[in-house]
């Protein structure tokens, strides 16, 4: 009897390991957590939009191109004139960094401010300090990110807007409109391991518009995107997100302190693999990719934030060495960081690039 009922627990194991999970208020950030992010882009070889139940998401080959840190605090840790607007509407702040988007104008103390509850986890405000003066912005309609409990086959959307003066520069507004599906659960494994998660696939349309009093013009910026997050028991961020825009799928995901700049293949990656010269560079840069005879070769250029500038090269080489030049001013870089990422085949090798 005894020898029954252990075959029974071993039988039955793989299904409570392998259960669904479901995400509420307790799988989000919380104060004091610092989560390390590594950034990174899709070359075409991730299957993020196929999901489903049981489903197994490997995105083992990612390649970090820089990491951050998000920090979460209370409200009460941020500037007192922002306290005040947000302390009842509030609990949670992350601060922001890359906010000094205004040329002329110095934008310090920049936070997000969230309200984590057992119904739904929303985006409720921002607060900047433009030249020295706070200006915390309290939205009209909060962003609701997400609705608990979050499983498998949960709908949901919301609208947000916001309307923001800025002294001696003008005025901002926006809305967005975000529709969430729950569309799939399953194992998720990238370089930092392997999770059970929940998919969300998020539909958002964006609006944003600012105002330049010293022009007298508006300039209206407009986006349609899909986010995919891959969310765990108690990760905070999601362990995983793709941004597709169209144009070139953004990736993040939670990972450990990395040492970048390293091919995704590190066995097949040789000194001679891929050579990029001079570097750093000035006027014109080379690329030579030792490849396979009879490869399909696709070469992109992204910057430091992971975002790409440049689509360098796209053909089928039929011998084994490949030499190309490019004109720094062909493609407008401005001096800073670069990554060459080459694919060759199934493989993907990555080189950085300095342009001075």
């Amino acid at each position: 009897m005894k020898k029954i009922d252990l075959l029974s627990v071993l039988f039955l194991l793989p299904a409570f390991l392998f259960a669904q999970i479901t995400i509420d208020q307790n799988d989000m950030p919380q104060e004091g957590d610092t989560i390390r992010l590594s950034n990174s882009v899709d070359v075409g070889m991730l299957n993020y939009e196929e999901t489903g139940s049981n489903f197994n998401w490997d995105f083992s080959t990612l390649v970090p191109f820089s990491q951050t840190v998000d920090t979460f605090v209370s409200v009460s840790e941020t500037p007192w004139l922002y306290q005040l607007v947000f302390l009842t509407s509030a609990n949670l702040a992350q601060k922001i960094n890359g906010y000094d988007f205004i040329p002329g104008f110095t934008i310090t103390d920049s936070y997000e401010f969230f309200k984590n509850s057992s119904s739904d986890y929303r985006d409720v405000g921002v607060g900047i300090t433009v030249n020295g003066a706070p200006i915390p912005n309290k939205f009209d309609s909060p962003d609701i990110i997400y609705r608990f409990p979050l499983a498998f086959g949960s709908i949901d959307s919301s609208f947000s807007s916001y309307e923001m003066d800025i002294p001696a520069l003008g005025y901002a507004s926006g809305w967005k409109k975000r529709t969430n599906i729950v569309d799939g659960y399953g194992s998720l494994t990238t370089p930092y391991g392997t999770f059970e998660t929940v998919r969300v696939k998020s539909y958002i349309i964006q609006h944003d518009s600012i105002f330049l009093d010293s022009l007298g013009i508006g300039f209206p910026i407009d986006r349609t995107f899909t986010e995919y997050k891959w969310l765990g028991d108690g990760f905070g961020l999601p362990l995983c997100t793709v941004t597709d825009d169209g144009i070139a799928p953004t990736v993040t995901y939670i990972d450990s302190l990395r040492n970048l700049f390293v091919g995704v293949n590190e066995n097949q990656l040789t000194d001679n693999a891929l050579n990029v010269f001079p570097n750093p560079a000035h006027n014109e840069f080379s690329i030579e990719i030792n490849s396979a005879n009879g490869s399909d070769i696709d070469v992109k250029l992204f910057n430091s934030e992971g975002l790409k500038v440049a689509d360098l090269y796209h053909n089928r080489h039929t011998g084994s060495l490949l030499n190309l030049k490019f004109h720094v001013s062909q493609y407008e870089l401005k001096e800073g960081l670069y990554f060459v990422v080459v694919r060759s085949g199934v493989n993907i090798f990555t080189r950085k690039l300095i342009i001075r």
